[in-house]
Parts: C-alpha cells; sequence; structure tokens
C-alpha cells in the first residue's frame, strides 16, 4: 500500500476537517483515534493537546485525559459501556459500530482481548455474570405483528417508490461537502467517483475500470523516494465486508477501497475514504 506517512499539515489539515465534520471546536482522544494515529501525533507535537492548538482548536480538559488511560477504566466500565450500545441498536456492536456510539474507542477493548470477535466473547461471559445490570439495560422492545389492512398500508407508504406512478425517492448519504461532492457515497458506484477524485494523492496511477473481479488496474506507489511502482488490483465496495459477501478471492486482490470498513480481519489491504478524505483539503 502507499505508505501513508503523517506530517505536520497533514495532521493539522485531518483535526480540522474532523472538528468541522463532528461540528466540535475540540476534540477528544476518542475522536481522534480512529483516523490518526497516536504514535505520529506525539512524534510531531509531543501530545494531542498540542496538536489541536497548532490546528487552532481548544484543547480537551485534562479529565477527558485521564478517562482515556486504560488503567483508570475497568473491564466492567468497557462491558457496560458496550451494552449500553447493544441496547441502542438492538443487536451486538461491530467495532465500528461501537466506536460510532459508544464512550470510548475500541483501544482499550483490542488492547484487553485482541479481535473483536474475542471482545464480543468476553462481554458475553459478562454478560452472563452480571445479570442484575443487564437488566438494568432495557433491551429494544418487539412491535406488535399489525393487522393485514396495516401492513398494506406501511407496505404503500414505506416504499412509495414501488407505487404506480409515483417517482423514485432519491436518497443521499451524509453531508460531506468535499470538493464538490455534496453528500458521501451510499453505494459502490460512489465510491468508484470519490476515489478517482482522491486516487492520485493516495498515491495510485489508474490503469483500466472494468466491470469483471477486480474493479480496476491500478499502480501504486512503492517508493516515492526511487520513484518505484507496483502493479495494484483493486475491488471497490460500499462495505469492506462486502468483499467476502461476493465471495472474491484474497489471493486476486490488493487493495479494498470503500467507504466504510465494518472487516477488521480482512486479509486484504482496505482503503477507507471517509478516514482518507479527512487528511486531505476539502475545497
Amino acid at each position: 500500500m502507499p505508505a501513508q506517512r503523517h506530517t505536520k499539515e497533514s495532521i493539522i489539515q485531518t483535526l480540522q476537517n474532523l472538528a468541522r465534520q463532528l461540528g466540535k471546536t475540540t476534540l477528544s482522544k476518542k475522536d481522534v483515534t480512529p483516523v490518526l494515529p497516536a504514535s505520529s501525533i506525539n512524534y510531531h507535537f509531543g501530545s494531542l493537546g498540542r496538536a489541536l492548538e497548532s490546528a487552532r482548536l481548544e484543547r480537551t480538559g485534562s479529565a477527558d485525559h485521564l478517562r482515556d488511560r486504560g488503567n483508570v477504566i475497568t473491564d466492567d466500565d468497557l462491558f457496560r459501556s458496550l451494552a449500553e450500545v447493544h441496547s441502542s441498536i438492538g443487536r451486538e456492536p461491530g467495532c465500528l459500530q461501537y466506536e460510532a456510539n459508544g464512550e470510548y474507542s475500541s483501544k482499550p477493548f483490542r488492547d484487553r482481548f485482541g479481535r473483536w470477535d474475542n471482545v464480543l466473547a468476553h462481554y458475553r461471559k459478562w454478560r452472563a455474570e452480571n445479570p442484575d445490570f443487564c437488566t438494568t439495560v432495557a433491551e429494544p422492545q418487539a412491535l406488535p405483528a399489525p393487522s393485514p389492512a396495516a401492513s398494506a398500508s406501511l407496505a404503500v407508504s414505506a416504499t412509495p417508490e414501488l407505487r404506480k406512478g409515483s417517482r423514485p425517492v432519491q436518497l443521499y448519504g451524509e453531508p460531506i461537502d468535499f470538493r464538490g461532492l455534496r453528500h458521501a457515497p451510499i453505494n459502490e458506484q460512489g465510491v468508484v467517483y470519490l476515489f478517482g477524485m482522491v486516487s492520485r494523492e493516495l498515491g495510485f496511477n489508474v490503469e483500466a475500470i472494468q466491470q469483471g473481479f477486480p474493479d480496476c488496474e491500478a499502480k501504486c506507489q512503492h517508493d516515492a523516494k526511487s520513484n518505484l511502482w507496483a502493479k495494484a488490483r483493486i475491488e471497490f465496495e460500499f462495505r469492506s465486508s462486502s468483499f467476502e459477501e461476493h465471495g472474491h478471492s484474497p489471493d486476486q486482490c490488493d487493495f479494498v477501497v470503500c467507504w466504510e470498513h465494518d472487516w477488521p480481519d480482512c486479509p486484504v489491504t482496505v482503503i477507507e475514504l471517509r478516514k482518507e478524505i479527512l487528511r486531505l483539503p476539502s475545497g
């Protein structure tokens, strides 16, 4: 994969883009960790607080730093937070689902339990050993089955694109306002379009786009100093997990380019555009 070298400038750009996207004047470690490695921030700035100041953002309070220290967060704290997300979405959350809704990042979970499937295995054991707590976390209530007449009415109102003479409903992703692309991709075609906008900045030269697997033949910059390039076979997916669902062979692909990376154990290198564009100027 093209080397992802974080410079001072790219870190500042990422922090500013992330703050704008989240609508915040400061960022916590939980906000930043999924898109920027702490090692790069510390190397260039010494701490997250100094990096935020360089990006003209407010520093987080000392209490926030204490909350994120692994030796303060107990296993019960982690699993209570996981249970709350479980209750709110109605199922055990994947790694990215937890990070989007949970109190902590996924790092303290992974540091203690390893892969996310191991995290969930320990979580299930914890739930079994703490029934009193789990009963305080309300599980989503099942809705009563609608009558046949109501079912027909709901089907018509929920799927207006199927009604005779009606126009299909146009759906849009979350607003991102990235270089003229007003909304985030909601399908594979949107991923292809966005990749085309930023492929050069990510270190790729595209040779061909095709309908068969893999979707794209390209070359990636292997060594910028020596100007050496390597062959890159790319498959586009909206979610990385679709690569497995579609039955693709990892041996015939070098990169999965997606909008949402929801498969932590993907055997192919994943480029998650949702995070990559945070490193780039949006104008």
